[in-house]
Parts: structure tokens; sequence; C-alpha cells
């Protein structure tokens, strides 16, 4: 690194000549090579960490990365860091930085749930449920960490055992429609559509409830033939020329039982 040699040579130079002359102040070019340096070496500032926190994703990104190579063992770095790779796409580098935190921080939630979500978004749903049952080992009561264990385990057609966790987040954080949608939409993978129906409209029903949970319910209305309902709800959302063309494809899933894993494209 240039200009942190550079900088030692100054400060060196105005050391030797101590003891004979004053030594002259920095001028404006020396200052900037010596913030430059240290810029380079010290960790941002927590003002201007959340400056950074409120630019673009691709921003965040480069800003993330800095910070992260300055100290690859600093927990906020490491985890803002992982937050944005994951959020820009970069799963795969998501789950090694968000791993090597672990190493650190065994068990911590906001660590795991990063991990097993970009894990899963990868399709590696078993490296998801090591890191979620080491944490859940440690006495996690986070409902965060009992609901994606049970997305996880539908990701590997254990639909009973995702919905006892489900009930388990539940009673953690009643009335959560995210939780609820993942139940609603683990009993339709599981080939009970009318749990899937009152439990996602119950979900719809709650505040915080997102559009995702109406998708999901237009579905599940869908594949139970029950068009002219999933038409209704859609309003906007799906435009009648789009329900029509899928109307084929949700009768094309009304016959097999494991016709229900066309679903998994809907799970959060």
């Amino acid at each position: 690194m240039p200009h942190i040699r550079l900088a030692s040579t100054v400060s060196f130079a105005a050391l030797t000549l101590a003891g004979c002359i004053a030594a002259a102040p920095p001028n404006e070019q020396e200052l900037a090579l010596i913030n430059s340096a240290s810029s380079q070496i010290l960790p941002a500032t927590q003002a201007e960490r959340d400056f950074a926190d409120k630019q673009d994703l691709l921003n965040q990104a480069k800003f993330w990365s800095g910070e992260y190579e300055k100290n690859p063992n600093e927990y906020q770095a490491a985890l803002k860091y992982a937050r944005v790779l994951r959020a820009i796409g970069s799963s795969a580098r998501a789950t090694e930085v968000a791993s090597q935190a672990l190493v650190l921080k065994p068990g911590d939630v906001e660590l795991t749930l990063l991990y097993a979500q970009a894990s899963l978004d990868q399709g590696k749903a078993a490296d998801a449920a090591v890191a979620l049952a080491r944490a859940e080992a440690q006495g996690q009561g986070d409902w965060r960490i009992l609901s994606i264990i049970g997305v996880t385990m539908d990701s590997l057609d254990q639909h009973p055992g995702a919905q006892d966790y489900y009930r388990k987040a539940i009673a953690l954080s009643p009335d959560n429609p995210k939780i609820l949608a993942n139940l609603g939409l683990s009993y339709a993978l599981d080939g009970k559509p009318g749990l899937a129906e009152q439990t996602l409209r119950q979900a719809m029903a709650l505040p915080g409830a997102d559009s995702r949970v109406t998708q999901n319910l237009i579905v599940v209305l869908g594949v139970q033939g029950k068009f002219e309902e999933a038409e209704k709800i859609a309003g906007t959302d799906m435009p009648k020329t789009l329900m029509e063309s899928n109307r084929e494809y949700f009768r094309s899933m009304l016959n097999p039982s494991r016709s229900w894993e066309n679903l998994r494209g809907t799970q959060n």
C-alpha cells in the first residue's frame, strides 16, 4: 500500500529533524495523503455507516466490502456485508461470509438466519438445516429460527415436521402473517388445500401481510378449481387475461397429489 509507506516516511522525517529545527506543519497535500492512508486502515464511523446504509444496493455492497476487508472478524461488517450480498443475488458469497462469522459467534440468530436463507436460495436445504440445528441446540427461542426451520423441512419434503415448527413459532409470535403464510403453504405442499386456504385467509386478514400471501392464496384457490374466487381476490394484482391463461395450469394441478410440488416455487 504505497500511501501508507509514504505517510510513514513523512512522519519519520519529521521525527529525525525534531532535534534540529521545528517541524513545518503538513500542507494540504500531505494531510490528504495521511487521511487517505488512515481511511484504508480504520473502520468507518457509525455516521458514515448509517449514511452508506441509505444508498442503493450496489453502493452498499461496495462500502461493506471495504469494511469487511479491513476486519473480517468484525461482527457488524460481516453481518451487513452478508445481507447486502444476498440482496444483490450473491447468495453463494453470502453463505461464505456468514459461515466464517459464525465461527466466532456460533449460534448467533442474525448470522444463522442469513446463512440459512442464502443456503436455501441455492437449493442447499441440508446446509441450512445443519446451521439451524446448531442454533436450536443452543436454545435460541427466536420465532424466525423456528419458522425458517419449517421452511427448510418443507424443502426436504418433511411437511408434518415443518408444520410442528410453524406452530411453535406462532406460539412465540401469535397472529404473525409471515409464519401463517408459511404454514398455509406447507399445508398445500402436504396435499391439504382446505387447511391451506383457511390458514392463508387468516394470514391475509392480518396487518403486515404482503402480496405473497395473496398470491399463494390465489394459487391454492385455483388448484381447487375456485377460479371465480381466485379472480376476485386477484383484482388488480393479476390481470384477467393472465388469470384466464392460468386456468389450464390450475386444472392440471388438480389431478396427481404430488402436483402440490409445483407450489414450491412460491415458498417464502
